[in-house]
């Protein structure tokens, strides 16, 4: 993982990376998701505070 972090993302936490690195590596399996799904899940998401 550290290859991939760069200045930008050191504040990203590993778990986070984590997952975007997995989405990358299964792009097979991510071109099948379907975008309104998604937004749906983030929509049932607890709130954040802003």
């Amino acid at each position: 993982m550290k290859l991939v972090k760069s200045r930008l993302c050191n504040r990203m936490e590993d778990d986070f990376l984590a997952s975007l690195l997995i989405t990358y590596i299964e792009k097979d399996i991510a071109r099948s998701f379907d975008a309104d799904s998604i937004i749906d899940a983030f929509n049932d998401m607890k709130k954040r505070r802003t």
